[in-house]
């Protein structure tokens, strides 16, 4: 599996705090693996997102994954408000 950043997601987890990073990389880490699905919450979403999935990065922070065939790209980082 081949992993990209995606120019949003990198500008999007420059502007969070220095904790805040850290959480987001503790759990891209543990996504990466494969192992951790219960404690991420990594749920498939819907509407104009349902290409993609998300997961917790702390209680407040999610990130949006695009997963393809070999292929995953982290899209955004951020509150819910990057749902909208």
């Amino acid at each position: 599996m081949q992993y990209f950043y995606t120019a949003r997601f990198l500008r999007s987890l420059k502007k969070c705090e220095e904790a805040v990073q850290d959480d987001v990389f503790r759990a891209v880490k543990l996504f990466e693996k494969g192992e951790s699905n219960e404690i991420l919450k990594v749920h498939k979403l819907h509407g104009k997102f349902k290409a993609y999935h998300a997961f917790s990065a702390n209680f407040s922070y999610r990130v949006i994954v695009k997963i393809g065939k070999g292929s995953m790209y982290y899209a955004d980082v951020g509150t819910h408000d990057i749902y909208l």
